[in-house]
């Protein structure tokens, strides 16, 4: 099913790396996000950042996102309640790279920060999600990223274009 959904994730390895999830909300909406409470999501794109050093790496990582959702768990979980994975960016530099890139994508032209402390509650980042109100471009994040770690690091994109996953949560 996932196989035919998104036919490069046999292509997503099993390492740890760090990865970024490009979503696009059809509209705007509340939603309960956790302890986090309601709040507003306003239509338009959306980037995630995380990592994935655990077992299964990166693929499962990937996976676990692409899939229905049963169980709502992390921040993102909620979010993809109201809006579609459409692109997958990883790098599978075996540095966490989270940080670095949360801060790199909240630089990118038109990004703003919709929701404080979403996904980075274990952190000091202000967020690790970030709102646009256009497509940001994989070719601009992929340069700056590029120019701040080792040139043996490369940095993907996949397409991961899935529904949108209906749920209660929504206000």
């Amino acid at each position: 099913m996932l196989q035919s959904t998104c036919p490069e994730m046999h292509e997503i390895p099993a390492t740890g790396g760090t990865y970024a999830l490009l979503l696009a909300c059809p509209r705007s909406r509340k939603l309960r996000i956790g302890r986090l409470g309601a709040r507003r999501i306003p239509k338009g794109w959306y980037i995630y950042v995380g990592s994935a050093f655990g077992p299964g790496g990166l693929r499962s990582r990937c996976l676990r996102h692409l899939r229905p959702l049963r169980r709502l768990h992390w921040h993102i979980d909620y979010l993809r309640s109201a809006a579609s994975l459409q692109d997958i960016w990883l790098t599978t530099d075996p540095v966490p790279r989270e940080h670095l890139w949360a801060e790199m994508i909240g630089r990118l032209p038109g990004a703003s920060i919709p929701i404080p402390c979403f996904g980075s509650s274990d952190c000091r980042c202000r967020s690790h999600l970030f709102h646009f109100s256009s497509k940001p471009a994989f070719s601009i994040f992929r340069r700056r990223a590029l120019q701040r770690v080792p040139a043996s690091v490369s940095v993907r994109a996949f397409s991961a274009a899935v529904p949108r996953q209906t749920r209660r949560d929504a206000l």
